[in-house]
């Protein structure tokens, strides 16, 4: 059994992690920002408070470990802040993965860290043009960890919209939600573009479980991944639709940006294996129901 320690456990993405490492015998240590989070309802067998901004609390990672997984970030907010917390987080955590002499790292980066991104297909090795905070934060916590690549092994995840029960912030997400609430007007574009750019929590959470179990990891790669098979934008919002019964009006416009998807081969070389956009879009939405219809709410 190993110990690991999972940043963020707290959020949709470390909730899945965490259920799928103890489902394989794991002990979970989970981190979250705050020390009146309690641990009930949370896949974890020992529970920390870390602030991502503050050095110091990092010393509350204590004891031996296996692998440190780094899901904990700020996705809104101010530059300052967001490069403090998703770009200084991860020099903190990577010093403590030294002194605790912890040789392996899974880092979840975002595919926002292209910003706009000009090319039709984006893989491993398509250039970085952040445009957003966000995105240069998480670009910088990649450098951070590059830069240390002789210290830790690791990798990075490009992860794509996340699909799950709990998961609303991505746009189909939001759209699913609108469908839900009833008719009324949804705006969208590209309804031709074939559309990969999503991924499972569950299918990435096996992924995380891969690196760990691999006898190496590479120095350092930066890898991004999405589903297989695209298909058109204007399927999946039907899919939607029938799902959920919509019956509003829904407008197709001219996009603001330029469309993209995703190449997942470096990922596959490192043992990602994707499901179809199909069945990440149906699982998605069957989780959906299924938490409405025990909890009485979408989300």
């Amino acid at each position: 059994m190993s110990r690991i320690l999972v940043t963020g456990v707290n959020s949709p993405l470390g909730q899945a992690v965490g259920r799928k490492l103890q489902a394989e015998g794991h002990r979970v240590v989970g981190t979250v920002r705050s020390s009146k989070i309690h641990s009930l309802g949370l896949p974890v067998d020992e529970l920390i408070a870390i602030d991502l901004e503050n050095k110091d609390s990092f010393n509350n990672i204590a004891g031996g470990f296996d692998s440190f997984i780094h899901i904990a970030s700020m996705n809104e907010g101010n530059a300052e802040e967001l490069l403090k917390t998703t770009g200084l987080g991860i020099v903190y955590l990577i010093d403590r993965a030294k002194q605790l002499k912890i040789r392996r790292l899974v880092h979840i980066s975002s595919m926002s860290i292209h910003g706009k991104v000009l090319t039709e297909v984006v893989d491993e090795n398509t250039s970085v043009a952040h445009s957003v905070p966000v995105g240069a934060a998480k670009w910088a916590a990649e450098c951070f960890i590059a830069n240390e690549r002789s210290s830790v092994e690791a990798v990075s995840i490009r992860s794509p919209a996340i699909a799950g029960s709990n998961a609303n912030r991505h746009f189909l997400a939001k759209i699913f939600l609108s469908m839900v609430r009833g008719p009324g007007k949804i705006s969208l574009s590209n309804p031709d573009h074939l559309f990969n750019n999503i991924v499972h929590e569950c299918v990435l959470a096996d992924f995380i479980s891969t690196l760990l179990d691999a006898e190496s990891l590479p120095i350092y790669r930066s890898v991004p991944i999405g589903s297989t098979d695209p298909i058109p934008l204007r399927e999946i919002i039907d899919l939607m639709a029938k799902a959920t019964n919509y019956k509003g009006q829904i407008n197709w416009v001219e996009p603001k940006t330029p469309p993209f998807r995703i190449d997942s081969t470096g990922a596959i070389e490192l043992g990602y294996k994707p499901i179809s956009t199909v069945e990440t879009i149906n699982r998605w939405m069957h989780d959906a129901f299924l938490k409405d219809k025990f909890e009485s709410k979408i989300f």
